[in-house]
């Protein structure tokens, strides 16, 4: 290999590495985003699915309600009796309908109600916190993106200071202990682009696994989160009764009463009717008709204590579920102020933040051309740019952090983008 090509080796290579980077394979804006995973996540899907479970099971606790009806048809030989010989063609059409059940019917129908309304609210709970994950996995993919950027530019800016220290220490009007320093910034430099490409595949991941995709390979975003500035404080109490959460404690304690009708209904009476209709004879055509018609009244005396029992153990669940759903609504309510709080805080510290950075901006061009003209000392300008450093990486941080505050506040009010 020739030595010129030798060296233009690692250039091209870099080069290479630049085209790729600049043309991935795959992006994706917001709004696609949403779609996708309201499409394909599959705990989505799954909550979508005990819903429509949910429904079928709460209209079917009304069959209790509703007469029942059946046909029937048998042959009966009984040849080898002693009184009778030959066979028996019967056929019959019954219905039966229960009077009174001891309110298990009502609390049937009205456990599957609430049942219904939990689920439901487990599926806008699990809207609301795939929107809050959809909108941090994008977040950070795009802060990860940028950060890649970043501390490509960064190591530039590295190589031309170390390039400016080393034209003044060659003409003798800078020590080595600046070169060397200037040297190991930029080795850490490198070190954090290379923690900056790692730290990408991750939230490539992650974001994948929101959208329910399997394949990753070249995922990116461009565009950004939408977001909205805070208004005015909100009324938290009124807030905390629209929460998904509290939804379905509210469910679970109606679910839980529905448990103590059920076991009382064991200290009522049971009434029903039935009647049925048929023809029998000793051909497959039966010629004799047959009718009966019935009302049977049952009183339970004793039942061995279960009954008592069961209904002492329903009474303290019942208490449980509404002492638990007293605690969670003051739960959420800290919950809410608390994400309230951390939405507006990140609001103001991105604008404090960049203000910061537009001033570092300025003292780093004048700092550059102060020490290159030897004005200023390599002290004092070294600590204008990291602070210029760290004040980018700040920026990108806020923006980062202002997207997820305003996901945890709409997760905390059980709200989102998600469909």
């Amino acid at each position: 290999m020739t030595a010129p090509f030798k060296h233009a080796l690692p250039a091209l290579m870099l080069g290479l590495a630049s085209s790729l980077w600049a043309a991935p394979p795959a992006t994706l804006v917001w709004e696609a985003s949403v779609e996708e995973a309201a499409a394909g996540n599959p705990e989505l899907r799954a909550a979508r699915a005990n819903v429509t479970a949910a429904g079928h099971s709460a209209s079917a606790a009304h069959s209790g309600n509703l007469p029942q009806l059946s046909a029937g048809a048998g042959y009966s030989d009984s040849s080898g009796s002693a009184t009778t010989g030959g066979g028996n063609y019967s056929t019959s059409l019954s219905l039966s309908q229960n009077l009174f059940s001891g309110f298990q019917d009502s609390a049937r129908i009205e456990q599957g109600a609430a049942v219904l309304e939990q689920t439901e609210a487990g599926l806008a709970s699990v809207k609301a916190r795939l929107s809050q994950e959809l909108k941090s996995a994008f977040a950070g993919l795009q802060f990860a993106q940028d950060n890649v950027t970043l501390t490509d530019k960064i190591v530039q800016r590295l190589e031309e200071n170390l390039r400016l220290v080393e034209l003044r220490f060659e003409g003798g009007r800078e020590n080595k202990g600046s070169l060397l320093l200037t040297q190991a910034t930029l080795a850490q430099a490198r070190y954090e682009n290379l923690q900056a490409r790692q730290t990408l595949a991750s939230a490539q991941a992650q974001l994948a696994r929101v959208l329910g995709r399997s394949e990753l390979a070249g995922l990116q975003v461009i565009g950004g989160v939408p977001v909205t500035p805070p208004e005015t404080a909100p009324d938290f109490p009124q807030l905390v009764q629209q929460i998904p959460e509290l939804m379905q404690a509210r469910a679970q304690e109606r679910s839980a009463a529905a448990d103590v009708t059920l076991a009382r209904s064991g200290f009522y009476p049971s009434v029903d009717v039935s009647g049925s209709v048929g023809r029998e004879g000793e051909d497959w055509e039966p010629d004799r008709d047959r009718r009966t018609v019935g009302l049977n009244l049952s009183v339970p005396l004793f039942s061995g204590g279960r009954d008592y029992y069961t209904t002492k153990s329903a009474v303290a669940s019942l208490e449980a579920a509404s002492s638990n759903r007293d605690n969670l609504e003051r739960q959420l309510l800290v919950r809410l102020k608390q994400a309230w709080a951390g939405y507006v805080e990140s609001e103001e510290k991105l604008k404090v933040d960049q203000a910061f950075l537009e001033a570092a901006i300025l003292r780093a061009e004048i700092a550059r051309s102060r020490y290159n003209n030897g004005l200023m000392s390599f002290e004092d300008w070294d600590r204008i740019e990291n602070d210029l450093i760290q004040r980018q990486k700040t920026v990108l941080q806020s923006q980062r952090d202002r997207v997820t505050a305003e996901a945890a506040w709409e997760q905390a009010q059980g709200k989102g983008v998600i469909p």
